[in-house]
């Protein structure tokens, strides 16, 4: 039986994203390769130290970093680059020739990692545009291994791609992926009409595709959460404390905005909504409170302190306005909480407003449902273009950039009697359970998977480049 490689990488080891590879491995084994969040001394050395460390259900393959690819390859490249490119604003996309080195040696210490412990018949998944020259890099390698591809961003229409300069080095990458995975069908629809208009393909079938001679599949793998571990969250202690502290000293229409802290979150529109909610229902005046979380580590550092100004800017505009002694419209955290503690802002909260410009997975959205008390759930509000839309009926789904629907929305769900938010919530969290993470990891592996008739010729040339040298034991 072939073994998994889950390769990712994360600035943050305790996210949810985190959380749910660790799910994945728990029940399949395997190996998850990562950056140890620890940073090299010197630049110098080819072969970097890797920590293996073996497990009771998965191992894990640790290595340092050094400063160049952290700063330049993840910050710059990745983030002040590729996502604003693949979140549709390539003009706040800043590219270096020395943020494109970075970022291809931050490639090359994974590759290194990979191709070490790597057996022959290990499938390989990579996770997200932190690691697209990886596919490459480890073909150059020698490696005949599956590899399988999944973007957790949306990918951008148009021509937005061929923004990124050298796009064609990102692009050769790709396309030596033996599958490619995405979270919503317009993503993946994006990216095949690209595909076909700027290389030479033959659409085998609706999701494979011939370009320079190799077979390559595509396909639409919704993220899931971890259902079982999120209910669990919802009876700790931290989760149960910071419930009630919400509950007794905000109002009982507790409105919870939060997610990634950047410029996607679509924040702006969110406190304008709130203020034509106030316009137009006096009636709310001291009924409700939204409570927006912005930490710090939920964004990217280059922007952090240009967005808090802005946003405690907006926030204290519009309490100046609407706000009495006693009372404020809006609050602003930027405190970091816990997991569990989050759980406890998400069970409080009698809405929960989702409502990013655009996005890819939408974890918030799902853990939110996940936490609900199922006698008398919130309502959950969801931006049309959050990856988990596709999924998430039960929703309320609005267009994020217009402050009159999401207010709209907003005064629906407030009112919304109890026996459609439970009709609403069974159908939202029937789907949590269809489509967890387990469910994600399953389609997309078993996806990934020769069809009958390669597998002769894949055991037969993985026999021979085999040589006995990996240190890893079979799982």
């Amino acid at each position: 039986m072939s073994g998994l490689i889950l390769v990712s990488h994360n600035q943050n080891n305790h996210s949810t994203l985190s959380n749910i590879y660790e799910s994945i491995l728990t029940r399949r084994g395997g190996m998850r390769v990562k950056w140890s969040g620890e940073f090299e001394s010197f630049t110098t050395e080819p072969h970097r130290e890797l920590n293996f460390t073996s497990g009771k259900a998965f191992d894990t393959l640790t290595f340092r970093l050094t400063k160049a690819e952290y700063e330049e390859g993840y910050h710059q490249y990745i983030h002040q680059g590729l996502w604003p490119v693949f979140h549709q604003r390539p003009d706040m996309a800043r590219f270096s020739t020395s943020s494109q080195i970075g970022y291809m040696k931050l490639n090359e210490t994974y590759t290194r990692a990979i191709s070490e412990y790597a057996m022959p018949d290990d499938d390989i998944w990579l996770q997200d545009y932190h690691l697209i020259p990886s596919i490459k890099m480890l073909r150059d390698a020698g490696l005949i291994n599956r590899i399988g591809f999944f973007f957790h961003q949306p990918f951008p229409a148009g021509q937005s791609f061929e923004s990124v300069p050298n796009w064609r080095y990102l692009a050769d990458a790709l396309l030596c992926a033996d599958l490619i995975g995405f979270q919503t069908t317009q993503d993946m629809n994006n990216f095949t009409a690209w595909i076909e208009s700027r290389f030479r393909c033959e659409r085998l079938t609706p999701y494979t595709l011939r370009i320079h001679g190799r077979q390559i599949r595509v396909g639409v793998f919704p993220v899931g959460i971890d259902t079982v571990e999120t209910s669990a969250l919802a009876e700790s202690n931290s989760c149960q404390y910071m419930e009630q502290q919400c509950r007794a000293t905000l109002p009982e229409n507790l409105i919870l905005s939060g997610g990634h802290f950047d410029d996607s979150t679509g924040t702006p529109y969110r406190i304008s909504a709130i203020e034509v909610l106030l316009r137009q229902h006096e009636e709310y005046h001291h009924k409700f409170s939204m409570v927006q979380l912005a930490s710090a580590a939920s964004g990217y550092s280059h922007r952090i302190k240009e967005l808090s100004r802005d946003l405690e800017t907006r926030c204290g505009e519009m309490n100046g306005v609407h706000g009495e002694l006693n009372w404020y419209p809006v609050r602003y955290l930027s405190n970091h909480y816990s997991h569990e503690e989050l759980c406890g802002f998400y069970r409080a909260a009698r809405v929960a407003l989702v409502t990013p410009l655009i996005a890819g997975m939408s974890l918030m959205a799902k853990t939110y449902v996940a936490v609900q008390d199922h006698a008398n759930p919130g309502v959950l509000i969801l931006s049309q273009f959050a990856g988990a839309a596709e999924q998430m009926q039960g929703a309320l789904l609005v267009n994020p950039y217009d402050p009159d629907a999401i207010a709209d929305a907003i005064h629906t769900a407030l009112i919304m009697p109890l026996s459609v938010r439970r009709e609403r919530h069974a159908s939202l969290l029937k789907n949590l359970h269809l489509h967890d993470c387990h469910k994600w990891a399953d389609s997309f592996i078993n996806a990934l998977q020769p069809r009958e008739q390669e597998c002769d010729l894949t055991l037969k040339s993985g026999a021979i480049i085999s040589n006995g040298s990996s240190r890893r034991l079979r799982y």
